[in-house]
């Protein structure tokens, strides 16, 4: 029983590890997704110069309207910038992976979701079954099971977190397989737990 309660607590921390770096969100496509459109939908324009452009890097972009005084300047190529620029107003569908949600997660009560909480809570059930505290260990590991299926909840995240109005919001497509593997780490956390109390009970 020990040998299997060990592999049911390491497929626990693979599974946690595997679903941080996978997608846990999947966004509806729209052009504020799009990689390009902050360094492009104003250098774009037909009276915008740039004396600077990263490309995509990590440079700086520097981009403002062409005066009369820009006589003696040198500004980046704008023909270049328009070949980079090319489908920087295409919607794409963004992705939140396990590790932004990870960070960002506790922010989710803003929005009515508090199932980036199952995971501390899911540690405490952890920490409590070490210490002889198994039935509540138990107690807890399947609340933070059922806790993290509130997830599917979750309809939309702000993309300026100072707005919820709904022309602001990265709606949810759907919840990708970083959430699977999440859900399928609680399950087997609440398992290991639950095979502890039973244990403690036949000695």
């Amino acid at each position: 029983m020990r040998g299997a309660r060990r592999w049911v607590l390491i497929a626990g921390l693979a599974l946690f590890a595997a679903s941080l770096a996978l997608p846990g969100i999947v966004h509806k496509p729209d052009v504020r997704s799009n990689p390009k459109h902050g360094e492009c939908a104003y250098a774009v324009q037909d009276d915008v110069q740039c004396d600077a452009f990263s490309f995509g890097g990590s440079g700086m972009t520097s981009c403002g309207l062409a005066a009369g005084d820009a006589a003696g300047r040198s500004f980046v190529d704008k023909q270049r910038i328009l070949d980079y620029c090319q489908g920087w107003d295409a919607p794409v569908a963004g992705v939140a992976r396990g590790y932004e949600i990870l960070m960002m997660g506790w922010l989710g009560p803003l929005l009515g979701v508090f199932a980036w909480y199952a995971a501390p809570l899911m540690g405490l059930a952890l920490l409590l079954s070490q210490i002889g505290k198994r039935i509540v260990a138990t107690v807890l590991a399947a609340a933070a099971l059922a806790l993290g299926l509130q997830s599917y909840a979750l309809k939309a995240i702000p993309f300026n977190e100072s707005s919820m109005k709904p022309e602001d919001l990265n709606y949810v497509d759907h919840l990708g397989a970083g959430f699977y593997l999440w859900i399928a780490a609680l399950a087997a956390f609440a398992v290991f737990c639950f095979l502890e109390k039973e244990t403690a009970a036949r000695h």
